[in-house]
């Protein structure tokens, strides 16, 4: 009765150890698999946020140009006012 005593006390104490040993393997397995993932994720989001980098670039440089040729227009604009009024100065004379 001992020996079956014995027996059972141990294997339950067996398979208790083994519950806790494997839940914590579990979780580490899961921390693990949650790191990785937000590696990856990271890694995208890297490459997004430099796509949107370069992007963003070029779209200032576009802007710059379109307001130099604003600048230019406006130049020019002004001029032609300024000869338009000294025409009709001069055709109203």
């Amino acid at each position: 009765m001992n020996d079956t005593l014995f027996t059972l006390l141990a294997s339950v104490i067996t398979g208790i150890s083994t519950f806790f040993i494997g839940q914590q393997r579990a979780k580490k397995e899961i921390e693990n698999m949650s790191l990785v993932n937000v590696e990856k994720s990271l890694s995208i989001y890297q490459t997004i946020i430099q796509d949107l980098k370069e992007q963003v670039e070029e779209l200032l440089i576009k802007v710059n140009s379109l307001e130099e040729s604003v600048s230019k227009l406006r130049t020019e604009n002004q001029e032609l006012k300024i000869m338009l009024r000294k025409r009709n100065k001069e055709d109203s004379k």
